[in-house]
């Protein structure tokens, strides 16, 4: 017997071969598998490439879809904050993807390494000469990809199509997930064990000011999406929450 799944009230075939029809159906039925599988930067890095590389049928699609990858950038963000994994929230918050060098006199472009200090980068090449000054007379320096959390942001924002309350509150997580590395740095939490240890052996009013400054995002943005998603391709038309209200978006011919 076929299995069927619901949305909006409607039934469709759960088989595979139904799904895969839309493009943006199988993309988001895999990103919802891959979700569960503890994604990285890398993997929204590409993610976001193969999205960005599908043809656009249906612009709420396409724009739910990026959101989609936003959500699990930022809650990626949050839990890496509250695992005190702040190089890799910082990664994702502000750090960016990729600056070229351009050195004097050179005509190849050098990539930054992401985790090092431009004086150690160059280290031998500065020599004893002040790091600074060499720095500032000697290279410029181009951010060719900035951070992902930013980036998405600002793509959805210009968008024209997510809701001013939507943009507004991934903003708003961007910014705990700022506080909460702040916070657990000024406790002097220099990783997961540490934070465990303290939550164990603190007073019961620590305790509760340290739970009320940690992320502890969802995923339940990211599942609503996705089930939008469905709709619109499957059932037709439907109304977003995320969306705004526009004409003749949100339906497929």
């Amino acid at each position: 017997m076929s299995s069927y799944v619901s949305i909006a009230h409607d039934t469709y075939p759960a088989e595979e071969s139904f799904w895969g029809q839309d493009p943006w159906l199988a993309f988001n039925q895999q990103l919802s598998r891959d979700a569960a599988g503890l994604p990285n930067e890398a993997f929204l890095d590409q993610a976001l490439e193969m999205a960005q590389d599908l043809d656009v049928s249906d612009p709420c699609v396409f724009w739910l879809t990026i959101a989609r990858i936003a959500e699990l950038a930022v809650k990626l963000a949050g839990d890496y904050a509250d695992s005190c994994e702040f190089q890799a929230a910082g990664d994702l918050l502000v750090n960016p993807r990729r600056i070229d060098i351009y050195q004097r006199g050179e005509t190849a472009k050098i990539q930054k390494d992401r985790h090092c200090a431009l004086s150690e980068q160059f280290a031998a090449v500065i020599g004893t000469q002040h790091p600074v000054t060499w720095l500032k007379r000697e290279t410029h320096l181009q951010i060719k990809s900035e951070a992902l959390l930013p980036y998405l942001k600002e793509l959805l924002e210009s968008s024209g199509h997510l809701t001013a309350a939507y943009c507004e509150d991934l903003d708003r997580r961007m910014c705990r997930v700022a506080d909460t590395m702040a916070f657990l740095s000024a406790w002097q939490m220099t990783d997961n064990q540490a934070l465990f240890n303290r939550i164990q052996r603190c007073s019961p009013e620590d305790r509760e000011l340290i739970m009320a400054n940690l992320c502890y995002f969802d995923d339940r943005y990211f599942v609503e999406m996705g089930l939008d998603i469905e709709a619109i391709s499957l059932h037709g038309h439907h109304r977003s929450r995320f969306l705004k209200r526009l004409p003749a978006v949100c339906s497929k011919s």
